[in-house]
Order: structure tokens, then sequence, then C-alpha cells
């Protein structure tokens, strides 16, 4: 949790580990269309951290198309010292329990409450469901479950000190990262401010493709002080033009397999899967070819089966 300086008495490690939040079941993702409900795999970006990335299976969700439904579930066994003068509330007040997202990209942000605690120290189970529509999140999106004051409650005189206003936060119980790619989550696309650069370009940076993980080491740059950044900004709606999108897209992917193909002491373990590292640049490059049966045989044919494989997706 970030350090902050308050005026009143917030929720700290001590206070964290007395109440005993248990992870009944951590953060898990999914995609609806129509009926069916697809799962969407968080890949930890680097040992123990909190940045994740969405992986799906099938290559075919898009955050810029379809929805969202995040679930997650947390046990509070011992809540009753986040009350009274030892505590962060007033003993006849309730805490509410939220979770805040923010989404940097899209310039959004939110918060959904999800239960309440009071003074009465039983345990409860506090489940976290919400479903967003396509394109409200992109990018670095943060998932941060705190608690704020729901309802005021009557000071006691031993009480004077404590938060007692409506919607005063409380403190963090943890935090939450996912990183949304869009065009399908084929690899990441960012978007820069570089004058003197070209409209896109790609980057490939992995030492070995069998090991460095595709997400950190692999991406497609959008140039927004481009004068054509308008035509690829899928957030315009009067200028944006989808098929030269995945014409870049199509140009990068080639690129990324290319590059990979030159590179013999790894092409062999890349098809073969043998050695691969799970979300490494060989397992995402043997997911396009064996999965998706893009024919990688020659430039030229490579080239009409991606475009083959992008013009089936919405962008």
């Amino acid at each position: 949790m970030s350090s902050v300086i308050s005026a009143y008495p917030m929720l700290n490690g001590q206070l964290l580990s007395r109440i005993r939040v248990a992870l009944l079941k951590d953060y898990s993702f999914f995609y609806s269309r129509g009926d069916d409900e697809y799962e969407l795999m968080p890949e930890e970006l680097g040992a123990g951290s909190i940045n994740h990335k969405l992986v799906d299976q099938t290559g075919s969700w898009d955050p810029d198309s379809d929805n969202l439904i995040v679930r997650r579930s947390l046990f509070f066994q011992n809540y009753g010292c986040l009350f009274g003068p030892g505590g962060i509330a007033c003993r006849n007040s309730t805490i509410g329990i939220a979770v805040v997202w923010t989404s940097a990209d899209s310039k959004q942000r939110g918060a959904i409450p999800i239960g309440e605690l009071q003074n009465d120290d039983a345990s409860k189970t506090i489940n976290l469901e919400q479903c967003f529509t396509d394109a409200i999140l992109r990018g670095m999106v943060e998932f941060s479950t705190v608690l704020y004051i729901k309802r005021a409650g009557t000071p006691d005189s031993d009480e004077g000190y404590l938060a007692n206003t409506y919607g005063m936060l409380l403190g963090e119980i943890d935090k939450y990262q996912i990183q949304l790619d869009g065009s399908g989550s084929v690899f990441p696309i960012y978007e820069v401010n570089e004058p003197d650069q070209p409209l896109w370009y790609v980057r490939c940076d992995w030492t070995d493709p069998t090991y460095d993980l595709f997400s950190q080491t692999v991406a497609i740059y959008l140039n927004k002080a481009h004068k054509n950044f308008k035509y690829i900004d899928r957030g315009s709606t009067r200028t944006f033009d989808p098929q030269l999108l995945k014409e870049i897209i199509a140009s990068a992917l080639s690129t990324i397999i290319i590059k990979l193909k030159g590179e013999e002491g790894y092409w062999q373990s890349t098809i073969q899967g043998v050695n691969i590292q799970q979300g490494s640049v060989s397992e995402a490059v043997n997911y396009f070819v064996n999965t998706l049966e893009w024919d990688v045989s020659s430039p030229e044919v490579m080239a009409i089966s991606i475009r083959k494989f992008l013009d089936e997706k919405d962008m």
C-alpha cells in the first residue's frame, strides 16, 4: 500500500494482518458472446508482480469490441478491530468495501461497491462481479480494493479523531493491474508521441525467444504525433480506417516472424514447441503457426495468411 498522510487513522499493515482477509478466489477474467462465456488467463509479468497480461488462447478476444467480466472473492474473518478507538471508524458506523478501477488510456475511472462491514465481527464473504462493456477499458488498468465510510456513526467521547464523513477513504487492502492490448490481443500495441518518428514501428527486443516473454519484448508503437495518426486512432469515429490498422499489424507480425525465422538456432524449437517457456516469443509464434494455422512457408504466402486471419477480426 502506498504511503498516505492523513488527519485521521487509516488502514495500515498491522490492522490489515489483524482483520485476516483471506483470498477465496483471485481475480478471474472472462468475456461473453451470446450465451457463451470464455475465460481469459492472467499472465504474471515478472515474479511476484501485481501486473498481469490477459491471454486469450483462442486469439479472438478484443477489448475494443468485446466485453470484460471481472470476478473475485474475499473472506473477512475478523474485522471488529476496525471499529472504535483503536480502529479507523466509529463503533456504530458502516465501513464500505469497493473496488476502484482506473484506466488511464481511456481516461476513465470508477468505483464498484462490493460489500459493507459493521461492528458485529461476524465473518463475511465479499464477491466482486462486474461486466465492462467494449472499449471502456484500454491499456493498463488498475483495480484497488479499498475501505471507505459508507454510513457515518455517532462518535463516542473517545472517537472524535476518527473518520466519520460519507465517502472518506480509509485505506487500501490490495491492488491488481492488467494490461489490455487491442486488436485481439495478438500482441501489445502502444501509443507514443514522437514528432520525428514514422506513423508506426515494431520493436523486437528479445535475446532468447524461447525464454524471453512475448509481452515484454515485442510491441508495436502507433505514433500520435504523426500527421496521419487520425486514420489509425480507434477513438476517432470520423477518420479511423480499420483496414489501414490491419495492414500495419499484418506487416508488424510478418516482421516478427521473419526475424525469428532468421535465428536458425531457435526456429526449429519454436515450430516444434520443444524447450520453450510459457509466455515466450517462441510460444506465441508457435501458437500463430500451429493453432491459428498461419502459413509461414514464404514471406508472400505468410502475408496472405496473416491478412486472411485479420480480415475476420474487428478493429
